[in-house]
């Protein structure tokens, strides 16, 4: 097998701009799983605030938000007057408010044209909120859709501040939810009443990573936010503002790194009577039961479409001609066809057929790949094991048949098998490695003990058996990919592999694995690596707690490293520790006198107050 880090799979491949286009592709969590009560540990301190609402309140916000992708230039933005009013008191401690937008602006250059906003935003909606200020429901008019449902709740939830349950408390925590899924938060109470009010710090700490079984993760990159309170029994807020930074993974490589700045501020002169909604006439589904009713509508309406008119739009989206402004069709493509293969059980079989008699242009080749592993039917799946072992196609659309079926539907020993004979005898080295690449991201979303266990032998009987270094590593890979904690100890002897670029790999590889049997490995490791390259693999694959031994290894590795790189992923981990661990914090103002890089310098900076600097 030749050596390839990249993970196998056409879905890496294609553009994927818009935080919506991700989550609907591979789900996100239902919002009445993310509503567990706050964790509090109570302490000496200002007592902290939360909301509470009487008959006839009232208010107003200037609501402001911009997201880019750090990479790009291209922003989505939002600027909006929100007004609220009391609607009716459900509880003693729930409340339900009547609210709308005004003086609207609102752009969407970076978001995927199949997923931008259209519509008015001006029509009323409901907000739920309780005691401790979480933002529980929403109702909508109903002739609203998805799209126009979620920009209103992602943008007012990047202002949901959760108070903690206790009368008092100085730190606590909480799971909430946003755009991109559910993610835990860390708050704390300043000690001191500001003369803007109480105020709340909020440091969103790491998001749920369920979508690792589809090579999906979230990282976060930075995040602040503060709020302030005009008492302890305040209205919501006075103002909020923040700047989160979160990279979007895709097997490993980033799809998007989305920095976010928000502002609210509390502006009663804006405010702008709210339409009247009667409470009956609210939609207060969840997004996800909407998001598949829609997508039963889209195959209902693909039921009664011909082969060749499904074949024509689809690759009428890769035409020449094609409005180059839409951007990258691929997606929006894949998603189409696959709503028509689940109306058609032959459809399947004469895409197969398009394939190999070339009716299929190159530019479209890698989304009807996608289009059938989206679809998810057992006739794709069966197409796309004859198309894996078909001679008359190339390597390419061999490999990409090879992470489809890795991917398409509940994995199956079947498809276990078949994706580990391509890696057998005189394979082709491309679609060899892609095969085991997904034969280990198989094995992470089974709940199959015997797929699993297959998985497992196959893959401990491959390394041992392994010819060279370039497939020792492409199989290091797939254990990772696997997420199975039965691969650290392999995972962990190869970190003292005599090759370094054997070592990073078995690092990377072992960050995949729980992080309980996987971070002390590593930072033992750490402490012996000679290689500042390894080194700084290490570093990033570890992610467990940043507990004092930790912060003492990654320290002390930084004092003494002569290597940028190594020191710009050791002061990445510090600056994230410091966020909830002011040792953290405190190693990082002791290395600013020792840094002479100026832009590490300024990362630091990014970390700590100006005035350590």
């Amino acid at each position: 097998m030749k050596s390839t880090i990249v993970k196998a799979g056409v879905a890496t491949t294609l553009a994927l701009t818009s935080i919506v286009a991700v989550a609907v592709a591979y789900g996100r969590p239902r919002q009445a799983e993310s509503k567990p009560r706050a964790a509090v540990t109570t302490a000496a301190a200002p007592a902290a605030p939360g909301c509470h609402f009487e008959p006839g309140d009232r208010a107003a916000f200037v609501l402001q938000s911009a997201v880019r992708d750090v990479r790009s230039e291209e922003t989505d933005h939002l600027r909006a007057t929100l007004s609220w009013e009391l609607a009716e008191q459900l509880s003693s401690d729930r409340w339900r408010l009547r609210a709308a937008l005004s003086d609207l602006s609102h752009s969407q250059t970076m978001t995927l044209p199949e997923e931008r906003v259209s519509g008015s935003l001006a029509e009323p909606f409901f907000v739920d909120v309780d005691a401790s200020c979480r933002l529980v429901d929403f109702g909508f008019v109903s002739e609203w859709d998805v799209r126009r449902r979620r920009l209103v709740q992602t943008a007012l939830r990047a202002h949901e501040f959760v108070t903690p349950t206790a009368a008092r408390g100085e730190t606590w925590s909480a799971n909430q939810v946003d755009g991109l899924g559910s993610f835990e938060a860390r708050y704390a109470l300043a000690a001191k009443r500001e003369r803007r009010g109480l105020r709340i710090d909020r440091h969103k700490t790491a998001y749920d990573q369920s979508g690792e079984a589809f090579g999906i993760s979230i990282a976060v990159v930075h995040s602040e936010a503060t709020a302030h309170f005009d008492s302890p029994r305040s209205q919501w807020l006075r103002d909020a503002s923040g700047l989160e930074r979160v990279q979007l993974r895709i097997h490993g490589e980033i799809a998007a790194d989305l920095a976010q700045h928000f502002s609210l501020v509390r502006d009663d002169d804006r405010f702008v009577p709210v339409p009247a909604l009667a409470v009956a006439d609210a939609d207060f589904r969840d997004l996800a039961d909407l998001e598949i009713e829609r997508e039963r509508m889209v195959d209902a309406e693909m039921a009664d479409v011909a082969y060749a008119e499904a074949l024509d739009a689809f690759l009428g989206r890769f035409a020449a001609d094609a409005d180059a402004e839409l951007g990258d069709p691929s997606y929006a493509a894949a998603r189409e066809l696959a709503a028509w293969i689940r109306n058609h059980e032959d459809g399947p079989q004469l895409l197969a057929d398009a394939l190999r008699d070339g009716s299929i242009d190159a530019a479209a080749r890698p989304a009807l790949f996608l289009a059938l592993e989206l679809s998810g039917t057992d006739a794709a799946r069966g197409t796309l094991s004859e198309l894996l072992v078909d001679p008359r196609l190339d390597s390419f659309d061999r490999a990409r048949a090879a992470s489809a079926l890795a991917d398409i539907g509940e994995p199956s020993l079947d498809t276990a098998s078949l994706l580990f004979a391509q890696t057998q005898g005189q394979a082709d080295p491309i679609v060899a490695n892609v095969s085991v690449l997904g034969l280990g991201s198989m094995a992470k979303r089974s709940g199959d003990g015997e797929v699993r266990s297959f998985v497992q032998e196959s893959l401990d009987g491959a390394l041992n058996a392994a010819l060279d270094e370039g497939e020792a590593r492409v199989l290091l890979d797939a254990m990772g990919n696997s997420g199975d904690v039965a691969f650290a100890d392999t995972l962990e002897s190869h970190l003292e592999a005599e090759s370094p670029a054997t070592r990073q790999h078995a690092a990377k590889a072992l960050g995949r694995l729980d992080p309980a049997e996987a971070g002390p490995r590593l930072l033992q490791r750490l402490g012996d690596e000679s290689d500042p390259a390894v080194g700084a693999a290490i570093v990033s694959a570890y992610r467990g707690p940043a507990s004092a031994n930790a912060i003492a290894t990654m320290s002390a590795r930084l004092e003494h490293s002569s290597s940028v790189s190594e020191r710009a992923a050791i002061i990445h981990w510090l600056g994230n520790a410091s966020l909830s661990e002011p040792a953290a914090q405190r190693k990082l103002v002791a290395h600013v006198g020792r840094e002479r890089n100026a832009q590490l310098l300024q990362q630091i900076g990014s970390y700590i107050p100006a005035a350590e600097m």
